[in-house]
């Protein structure tokens, strides 16, 4: 089953005749109890589709990774497939932003999205599409929206299609089980691990944090003594990553 999650209902207006069904979560913390409802499967497929804040009004882009700004979480969907759109990151605010930078997206759902869906389903089984809608200073109507969506509706068909097709990917899974403990990490930073494991699975990256790991452990940084050692840790996998 696909399910395509929209936060708004005139975004979700310009999606009809497109595979799956399509669900208006609502914006910001309402689509993380909207999400829980669906009945989400781990073979389900999930597109989330909306607009965006960005420099460049009109475009829409495929997202490869989703930062919150709120908990500093990086979220990793699994583009699996080839469709020719542009790829970009987002983050996602609890605040409307009012000022955008050069090569960042901004929105208020992506990474509740991610968050919500991704104790379900693997990464390779979401993706992210936004169309940038505005800069940061002059918000479009509904009406407008709706159009921007419908402008790229051919697109998101192409990703819908190649998503559903691709099915669930195999076991992601190439950490030893032991490096949970040595870290010493809570269920909080042991699914952020998972994360980046399933991203460098997906990316061809296992080799580089298996030896970013070793060499912490030549260092005598890993084991850690303490959970503030683990996170130390784990957020200087993330900077190596980015």
């Amino acid at each position: 089953m696909l399910y395509i999650l929209t936060a708004l209902k005139c975004e979700a207006s310009a999606l009809a005749g497109l595979p799956g069904e399509v669900v208006v979560t609502g914006v910001g913390g309402c689509a993380v109890s909207t999400i829980s409802k669906t009945g989400l499967t781990p073979n389900d497929c999930v597109l989330n589709v909306g607009i965006c804040a960005g420099k460049d009004i009109g475009k829409g882009y495929l997202i490869n990774q989703v930062i919150s700004n709120v908990t500093g979480r990086r979220f990793y969907p699994d583009i699996l497939f080839e469709s020719g759109a542009e790829e970009m990151s987002i983050t996602t605010s609890s605040e409307v932003v009012t000022e955008v930078e050069e090569g960042m997206l901004y929105d208020m759902e992506s990474s509740l999205v991610c968050d919500a869906v991704l104790k379900v389903i693997p990464p390779s089984n979401l993706a992210i599409y936004k169309v940038v809608s505005d800069s940061g200073d002059k918000f479009p109507t509904k009406n407008e929206v709706t159009r921007l969506i419908r402008d790229h509706i051919d697109e998101i068909r192409k990703i819908a299609e190649l998503l559903t097709a691709g099915g669930t990917s195999g076991d992601y899974g190439f950490l030893p089980e032991s490096i949970f403990e040595e870290l010493r990490l809570t269920q909080y930073m042991r699914n952020e691990l998972k994360d980046i494991e399933h991203y460098c699975a997906a990316a061809g990256r296992e080799d580089e944090l298996l030896a970013l790991l070793d060499k912490m452990r030549e260092e005598e940084r890993i084991p850690v003594k303490d959970k503030k050692a683990g996170r130390e840790v784990l957020d200087e996998i993330y900077s190596y990553l980015r």
